[in-house]
């Protein structure tokens, strides 16, 4: 992310922050506002052109969503407009991680949401029919709705269910369960989190997940959402994934390693 969008993420974080009365209608409102940024390169334009004069985009802002939106979303809408993008995509999926820092600040239960947004990513990434569904163009975005909907009605959370629906509506990479993993990595950070993607042979016992939990919290630093896999790929040990940083003590490696030394 470059300079400026970081920037311009930052003061709209703030000026979230400043906010109460926050609600999952508000970030219902809000994925509204980043899907049609996202489809919509014109307007995209006119909200991120930096010689464009303030009072110019929040008239197209109020134009095009007014009547649709809460004084508060409205406003947080025009907070964007008011920053400098990097790149005019950018605008989008900052309305887009918004929206979801808004169903977290209102979630009782954060983990617990982690949790059902990572179970429903494992059952779409592993079903390769269901994946293609969700994810082509063959569907409409009403169709695609109505499978996730007969898929969680009644085992989810409405926060949940709501990041669900609206996994389909998003442009922001084009896999569904991709979409998902994404919004667990966002919900992870409001929380003060990362999340530890961790892939093992067989499950570990709730004793093991504890020492686990506690060896990488004093590893890292902060504590970490652990999100475990269970690959038969996996010989046995563990593979540990942490934004990007890796810990491999599985038996496949430490062959690997042994082969190599004798070479």
């Amino acid at each position: 992310m470059a300079s400026s969008t970081r920037a311009a993420k930052l003061a709209a974080e703030q000026a979230l922050g400043s906010l109460s009365g926050l609600s999952l209608q508000t970030a219902n409102e809000l994925f509204a506002v980043a899907n049609a940024l996202q489809e919509s390169a014109q307007l995209r334009s006119l909200l991120t052109d930096p010689s464009a004069a303030v009072e110019g985009k929040e008239k197209v802002i109020r134009s095009v969503f007014g009547a649709k939106l809460s004084d508060v979303s409205l406003n947080l809408t025009i907070t964007l407009a008011k920053q400098r993008w990097s790149a005019t995509r950018d605008i989008a999926k900052v309305a887009e991680q918004l929206a979801v820092r808004i169903v977290a600040s209102v979630s009782t239960d954060i983990d617990a949401l982690q949790e059902e947004l990572f179970g429903l990513e494992q059952v779409i990434a592993g079903d390769n029919e269901l994946e293609l569904a969700l994810s082509s163009n063959r569907a409409s975005a009403d169709q695609k709705q109505a499978l996730v909907k007969s898929l969680v009605a009644g085992k989810l959370s409405q926060a949940a269910e709501l990041l669900a629906l609206q996994a389909v509506l998003s442009h922001s990479v084009k896999r569904y369960a991709a979409v998902l993993e994404n919004y667990g990595s966002w919900l992870a950070q409001v929380a003060g989190e990362s999340v530890a993607l961790i892939t093992v042979a067989k499950p570990l016992s709730e004793d093991q997940l504890t020492r686990l939990g506690n060896a990488l919290t004093a590893s890292f630093g902060r504590k970490l959402q652990l999100n475990v896999e269970v690959s038969e790929d996996v010989i046995g040990g563990v593979h540990v994934a942490v934004n990007g940083e890796v810990i491999d003590a599985t038996v496949l490696t430490k062959i690997n390693h042994a082969r190599l030394q004798l070479n």
